[in-house]
């Protein structure tokens, strides 16, 4: 698959954190962070891994209940 731009890969990356989102199942972004960080900024990054640490303390918290 030959994508053109970065911005095909952001999107890409995007989408997968849309079903993290969605699914509360963060392997969605653990595996763009893999597979598209060459392709796109760093900033994006930082923020799919904040995202993470957000929803695994949510699950915590969850728990806790």
């Amino acid at each position: 698959m030959e994508i053109e731009n970065s911005n095909n890969y952001i999107d890409l990356f995007l989408c997968e954190v849309d079903k993290t989102i969605n699914t509360g199942n963060i392997i969605y972004i653990k595996k763009a962070i893999i597979t598209y960080s060459n392709y796109i900024d760093i900033s994006y990054i930082i923020w799919a891994n904040s995202l993470i640490l957000e929803i695994v303390q949510e699950k915590l918290e969850y728990i806790q209940l």
